[in-house]
């Protein structure tokens, strides 16, 4: 040891030089080689000081070399200056000229940031290693590294957005006649009423903070914003001419806070949660809201879980007070995981809606049945769904016509989703979402076909 620290001083002294060439006594000199190796060899011995002054003095030299930057990183590391650690991590990875120093770089970055007490900043970390390897192996540590920050992680976000062609983008009509049944008059429908071809746009952004948290209970904040937006084909603004996307287009806005805690046995959860928003349909406001929510997780066994949920909403309009709503919700899920790894979900709902208006009563219940794969086909893993779905208004009118029996409406549509995992890049991969459907109604005009294609990106980890 006392050889290795005669070494280490006579070579410290020389490499302060390196970037000097007439600055050292002949004897002295090291190439930048040696001292990167004796470099090394000190942070193998937990002598962090002397591989800090060599990085230094490597860097003096070439600013811009990576592996400097890593001993940097490393020896501050030791030193326990994990912020410090980071920013030389963090200028190592953009010194780096192969995806295999850089793959290294952001995980010692993201080891860093997590021992500054930056989760969030740890998960952007670990989003820049996933750009640098294709490696499966790498990729399921990295996700796993990932999902344990994020479960630590007090703030979180989510952000999602889909872009999808669609045949009806106004959910109108197949027909241009207004038939009812039961009246023996018929009628006819506008461009605007029948069923539009276009693309929709959506973007979904929600964020969170836990504010409080114990071993059996957590309380959290959050904000959500969805804005979806519609851009009409020519052939449907020339159907329509009165009727522009923007008309089609709405924004949901709200702020809530929920309560998630355990309840019985290990496994079983609940939450409680109250939501304030407002939503606006074209560049118009449409109603403000208030709800409050409950939920209840309960396992059935180790592959096994059922699930409840109900809430009760009261809608303000912002039109008259007659298109008030109170809109009452329950629903009920019960999932499985196969043995080969497949899962496999029944769900069902129910919703009530009292209002002053006659045509905005009604009552509805849907039934939705999903299969997912659990190993990929091909390149894609695959997941597919069948959702069934009637609503009874039990007075309805069109125009001064009452419709005999109240307005009927059935619906089934069947999705299938494809995700492209290992097309990712940053751990968001492309998903793919192929959907048709039919709705038949006593009333022509709700009556109608849709198919769409609908294009998304979504996370891995």
């Amino acid at each position: 040891m006392m050889r290795f620290a005669a070494i280490a001083a006579l070579s410290l002294g020389a490499a302060m030089a390196v970037a000097q060439p007439h600055g050292t006594p002949a004897g002295q000199n090291i190439t930048l080689g040696e001292a990167r190796a004796l470099a090394h060899v000190a942070l193998s011995r937990g002598d962090a000081d002397l591989a800090l002054k060599l990085g230094r003095s490597l860097l003096q030299a070439n600013a811009k070399d990576a592996n400097a930057l890593a001993i940097v990183a490393a020896a501050e590391a030791q030193l326990g200056n994990h912020r410090a650690s980071r920013v030389a991590a963090g200028r190592a990875y953009r010194a780096s000229d192969t995806s295999k120093a850089r793959l290294k770089a952001a995980q010692f970055a993201a080891r860093a940031a997590m021992l500054d007490n930056r989760p969030t900043l740890t998960q952007i970390w670990l989003r820049r290693a996933a750009t640098n390897t294709t490696n499966e192996h790498d990729m399921k540590r990295i996700g796993a590294d990932y999902a344990r920050v994020r479960r630590m992680n007090p703030f979180s976000f989510r952000i999602g957005g889909s872009v999808t062609p669609s045949d009806n983008v106004n959910s109108g009509s197949d027909s241009a006649l207004q038939l009812i049944d039961g009246v023996p008059i018929i009628g006819s429908l506008s461009g605007s009423a029948q069923a539009l071809s276009g693309t929709i746009a959506t973007t979904d952004v929600a964020l969170g903070y836990r504010i409080s948290q114990s071993k059996t209970a957590a309380t959290q904040i959050g904000a959500r914003l969805y804005v979806k937006r519609v851009s009409l084909s020519s052939e449907a603004k020339a159907a329509a001419p009165g009727l522009s996307g923007s008309d089609l287009g709405s924004t949901y806005a709200d702020l809530s806070i929920d309560r998630h805690f355990r309840w019985g046995k290990a496994g079983n959860t609940a939450s409680v949660g109250v939501a304030v928003g407002r939503t606006w349909s074209g560049s118009e406001e449409n109603y403000d809201f208030a709800v409050v929510r409950g939920s209840r997780s309960i396992k059935l066994g180790a592959r096994t879980r059922l699930r409840f949920n109900a809430s009760l909403e009261e809608r303000n309009s912002a039109f008259r007070d007659s298109q008030d709503q109170t809109l009452t919700t329950f629903g009920a899920q019960i999932s499985h995981k196969l043995e080969r790894g497949d899962s496999v979900a029944l769900s069902f709902s129910l919703s009530d809606v009292d209002a002053d208006h006659i045509n905005m009563r009604q009552q509805s219940s849907s039934l939705r049945a999903s299969y997912h794969f659990g190993k990929s086909v091909g390149p894609a893993q695959i997941s597919a769904s069948l959702t069934f779905g009637q609503s009874q208004f039990d007075d309805f009118r069109v125009g001064w016509i009452s419709v005999p029996g109240g307005r009927q409406d059935m619906s089934a549509y069947g999705d299938i989703t494809l995700f492209f995992e290992d097309y990712d890049y940053a751990g968001f991969a492309p998903s793919v979402r192929l959907r048709a459907g039919q709705r038949q109604s006593n009333v022509s005009r709700y009556e109608g076909d849709e198919i769409s294609i609908g294009f998304e990106i979504k996370s891995r980890f």
